[in-house]
């Protein structure tokens, strides 16, 4: 017979071992009072913790409330994302500074907005 694993207790106590390794288990811990000593001490702490787990409720307090304007924020979202993929995109494509420079300063503008949107929306929630 091999040694006992403390690992293996805990596989017993959960019924998680292959039949032959159980009764090996179960011969031991007959023989051995010191094992089966740490057998009890684990199967009394394993008692105490699923105790505690069924007496354990948790009670978000948190309220959330719906936003009507939840589909106007996906649409300046996906807005923003547009203009953003287009402010790298155009420049590429043609050599003029200026219209990088004017995409880069909408694309700052835009989100200089919905960032400030976002902020307002967070405050009124907290209110």
């Amino acid at each position: 017979m091999t040694a006992i694993d403390p690992f293996e207790l805990s596989a017993y106590l959960d019924n998680e071992l292959a039949p032959g390794r159980k009764h090996e288990i179960e011969i031991a811990l007959s023989m051995n009072a010191l094992l089966g000593s740490e057998f009890s001490a684990l199967a009394t702490a394993d008692a105490a913790w699923r105790a505690a787990a069924r007496t354990a409720a948790f009670v978000p307090k948190v309220r959330l409330t719906r936003r009507a304007s939840l589909p106007q924020s996906w649409f300046a979202f996906s807005a923003a994302l547009a203009l953003l993929i287009a402010v790298r995109i155009l420049p590429k494509l043609s050599d003029v500074l200026a219209l990088g420079f004017l995409l880069h300063a909408v694309a700052l503008v835009t989100c200089l907005i919905w960032i400030n949107q976002m902020v307002e929306d967070r405050g009124a929630l907290r209110d």
